[in-house]
């Protein structure tokens, strides 16, 4: 039975402690099937298989907002972060934009270009556009289906 300690705000059982047990937090240093990133080298081409459900929730939006500001204004990463920052609750974070920024770099998804010194313009490339135009196209087939009766 579990008992809770008042002066420590613990509960008390005979569950192992996270560190006697696998979670969520160390999920990634448990070994599977799949080749680790980390392990590729820069001379394997990118992914051109990736899918829409691959890619994080934020990754998806980074994507969606890269589109969007290309002919606006220059798709500079703190261009990106206000979009970003419009949509969400609260301030993004600069590591969190750049590496997922990375991350679909490496994909293949965006493409970055250095155009003074220390200043990157991101845009996405046409595999990232397929994968855009797929999502649209499944938003209006569920939502035209939603609507007819059966």
């Amino acid at each position: 039975m579990a008992t809770h300690d008042a002066a420590t705000s613990t509960a008390r059982d005979d569950r192992p402690m996270p560190s006697e047990a696998t979670s969520m937090s160390d999920a990634h240093t448990q070994s599977t099937d799949e080749p680790n990133r980390d392990e590729t080298t820069d001379d394997e081409p990118t992914r051109d298989d990736t899918a829409w459900y691959d890619l994080l929730g934020f990754q998806r939006d980074l994507l969606l907002v890269a589109a969007e500001v290309e002919g606006e204004e220059l798709p500079k990463g703190l261009t990106l972060k206000e979009r970003l920052e419009a949509r969400y609750s609260g301030p993004i974070n600069h590591g969190r934009l750049y590496s997922n920024l990375g991350d679909l770099e490496d994909e293949g998804l965006i493409e970055s270009e250095r155009f003074d010194g220390r200043t990157n313009a991101y845009r996405v490339t046409d595999r990232a556009r397929e994968l855009l135009a797929g999502r649209r196209d499944a938003i209006d087939a569920a939502l035209d289906a939603g609507g007819e009766e059966s």
